[in-house]
Formats: C-alpha cells, sequence, structure tokens
C-alpha cells in the first residue's frame, strides 16, 4: 500500500529541535520506532480532530525535512534490503535504487546528521543506507584521512603511542 492509497489518512506532525513542525501520514511514520513507541498509531477510537506531535529535541529542522522526505519515499517504494557482506564496494553496487542512492548523496554534515537521526528515532532503513554511505567515504582512506573526516581531535603523544601498541592495523599504510 502507497501512502497515497493509505486508508488511513491520519496526520502526524513531527516537531524538530528548532520549533519547525513537520506533517506526514501515519502511514509513512510507522517506519520510526519512535514514532510508534510515543504515540499509538493503530488507535482507531481517536475522537481528537487534531493531528498527534511529537517532539524530535536532537534533530534540527534542515534534517527532519529530509526524514520525512525519506519516510514518505520509503512508505511508496520501500528500500530493498542491503545484505551483508556488502555486494560491492561502491553505493552503486550494494543499492539498486536510483532514489535511494541520490537521496544520500549530500554534504557530509548532513549525512552525518543523517545518521544521528536515522538512530534517534529508529529508522533502520535509513540508518542502513546512511552508514553505507559513510562507509563508502571512508573506504580506502589513512587513519589521518578518516580522523579528519570524523573531526576526530588529534591525539596527545603518549595516546598516540599506546594506540600504535595496540591497534598496530590502524597505523599501516
Amino acid at each position: 500500500m502507497t501512502v497515497e492509497e493509505d486508508s488511513d489518512n491520519r496526520r502526524i506532525n513531527l516537531k524538530s529541535k528548532d520549533g519547525v513542525v513537520f506533517e506526514i501520514q501515519s502511514s509513512a511514520a510507522k517506519i520510526s520506532q519512535l514514532v510508534m513507541t510515543t504515540i499509538d498509531l493503530d488507535d482507531e477510537d481517536e475522537d481528537d480532530e487534531s493531528n498527534p506531535t511529537v517532539e524530535i529535541p536532537k534533530v534540527e529542522s534542515a534534517c527532519l525535512s529530509k526524514v520525512v522526505e525519506f519516510c514518505n519515499h520509503h512508505a511508496n517504494e520501500p528500500l530493498r534490503p542491503i545484505r551483508t557482506p556488502l555486494e560491492g564496494n561502491t553505493l552503486e553496487e550494494v543499492v539498486t535504487q536510483e532514489w535511494y542512492r541520490q537521496f544520500v548523496s549530500v554534504e557530509q554534515s548532513l549525512l552525518f546528521q543523517l545518521v544521528q537521526a536515522a538512530n534517534y528515532m529508529e529508522i533502520q532503513p535509513l540508518l542502513d543506507l546512511a552508514c553505507l554511505q559513510v562507509s563508502t567515504i571512508l573506504m580506502g582512506k589513512s587513519a589521518e584521512e578518516i580522523r579528519v573526516i570524523l573531526n576526530i581531535p588529534k591525539m596527545t603523544a603518549e595516546e598516540e603511542a599506546k594506540a600504535r601498541r595496540e591497534h598496530r592495523w590502524v597505523f599501516e599504510d
């Protein structure tokens, strides 16, 4: 059943950290375990005409807008499961659906926000897709390049010496 065919026209409001409200059909919102546990989407005896509002205090509006876009699209065309071990080394080899590949082709900062939002809202398909994109970005990079990409602070001399002893494989070139 697609969002358009959804006989349950009930809508839900998702309120971002910065106070912006996004309206979404319940059929699309059901992908989020956070939303499912916050409100009872299966309650047929809903006397209240207003849309229930779910606060999403850890997600800014720019990111929540993308999350809603993902949920709406996923309700119409679910993401095919990402199987492990991965069937390739690139996003194109693993994800055959063009829309989803384009969806995660965003600036790194937004991609990392999507990972955090998907994790917080418990949207497993989005989390899998965004993490896959992060992994393709990190593939083949040195430890120093990964540190910069992930914005990990430089280690002190003592921390680096300890890490080199305990995790030699990370520092191999």
